[in-house]
């Protein structure tokens, strides 16, 4: 338990290093990498003034070295720090992202509480009665060891580097688990809005939503179980939100024309020498696009992606509703949904294996007797450093091999063994 604990401390200076050295490339260098001029930031930076001063532009490319790709709320959330000013408000933003890791490796212990109270199994014996458990017990000494490795992994390095917002996001996502997990009415009610936040700030987790709804089906009697009451005000929550964000499109119809050509069409590549338009996405949507033009071939980016969502939402989705209603199967089903997200949507990057990372988590620690278990826990760690790896040959091969197929391979085995693992449970 001591070398578990020293590791833990370790990575926890680890993750400091990484803010400052953001830090000293924010405030002291002018790398082409990232400076005050080329950093993510400025998106939610000038998104925070524009809400307030210039409402009907929030989404116009042409006013940001970034387009803001948000849903309108999510932009009143930046206003505080663009009040600060650039310098001052991206140190505070930081910072506060900083605190945020703290508290979501608190949400994984409670949420892996509430599963270890709900769920008696030999395999699974965690003795979790406070917070200062998982650094005092050894039967909690692997919740300890994955929060580490959660601190350390290179997309962290990223979200920081990169000035995004996935350690917020990730905050909601499990701040929603947590209180589903809960049980009754009030909480399913809490749990959707909170859900609801995490999708005004990335609108593609709208994947998410089916795996909310109470849905059983019995393959022998071929029945399904649908509880509509719990579902509804499950998803009220998100219905809500997105209404409100509906409102400010009916005002400002130029908003939604603009919201939809940085979402729903695939734009904003990089264009290089001899024509071809590059994006170090790993998406399958986003490598089919790059394929399709290369081959000369005009093809609507949204089509490709709903086709590829469907054929990828669809399978795990069939399997998922055959599990019966338990813990497990709700905080496996973000899972599920997340990784549906990684691999259809356009624009997916290392950074945003950090809201994925606690379900990985999650995962590990509840199904040691899953037959894949060890491919899992590999792909675990192999995520954890080859993404940000694979991101970076990218722009060493793009002009010969214009795709991010390395990152790809491991989501698409990672999915694969979902599959698996639904597929066993519903025998």
């Amino acid at each position: 338990m001591y070398k578990t604990r020293l590791f833990f401390f370790i990575a926890c200076a680890v993750n400091a290093f990484y803010l400052i050295l953001t830090f000293i490339f924010f405030y002291f260098l002018d790398s082409p990498l990232m400076s005050i001029n080329e950093n993510d930031y400025l998106s939610f930076y000038y998104a925070g003034r524009n809400v307030l001063e210039d409402l009907p532009n929030l989404y116009n490319s042409s006013l940001s070295p970034f387009p803001f790709r948000y849903l309108p709320l999510s932009a009143y959330f930046f206003t505080p720090f663009s009040i600060l000013g650039l310098e001052l408000g991206y140190f505070v933003f930081q910072i506060f992202n900083f605190f945020l890791n703290i508290l979501i490796i608190y949400l994984i212990y409670k949420i892996i509480q509430i599963y270890n109270n709900s769920y008696q199994s030999s395999d699974f014996n965690f003795k979790l009665d406070n917070f200062r458990d998982i650094f005092d017990k050894t039967e909690n000494e692997p919740i300890l060891h994955h929060n580490a490795v959660f601190l350390i992994i290179l997309p962290q390095f990223m979200n920081f580097f990169l000035g995004q917002v996935n350690i917020l996001v990730s905050v909601f996502i499990l701040s929603s688990l947590f209180y589903f997990l809960k049980g009754n009415n009030r909480n399913d009610l809490i749990g959707g809005f909170l859900l609801g936040s995490a999708i005004l700030f990335r609108p593609n987790l709208i994947f998410l939503l089916p795996f909310l709804i109470v849905l059983h089906y019995n393959k022998e009697s071929r029945k399904f179980f649908f509880n509509f009451k719990k579902s509804a005000i499950r998803l009220l929550g998100p219905i809500v939100l997105l209404l409100i964000s509906g409102i400010y499109f009916l005002i400002y119809p130029q908003m939604l024309t603009d919201f939809i050509a940085v979402n729903l069409t695939g734009e904003y590549t990089y264009t290089v020498d001899g024509g071809i338009e590059i994006n170090p996405s790993f998406s399958l949507t986003r490598i089919v696009l790059i394929f399709m033009q290369l081959l000369g071939i005009e093809v609507s980016g949204f089509l490709i992606f709903v086709v590829i969502s469907l054929v990828i939402l669809v399978p795990i989705y069939y399997f998922y509703i055959q599990n019966s209603s338990q813990p497990i199967k709700l905080i496996n089903g973000y899972f599920a949904g997340l990784l549906v997200v990684l691999i259809a949507y356009f624009d997916s990057w290392p950074h945003h294996l950090v809201v994925l990372t606690p379900f990985l988590i999650f995962f590990l620690l509840i199904n040691k007797n899953f037959r894949y278990y060890r491919m899992i826990k590999y792909l675990y760690y192999l995520l954890a450093i080859l993404m940000v790896i694979f991101w970076g040959i990218f722009y060493l091969t793009y002009t010969f091999f214009p795709f991010n197929m390395g990152g790809l391979i491991l989501l698409m085995l990672l999915y694969y063994c979902l599959i698996l693992y639904y597929v066993n449970q519903a025998r």
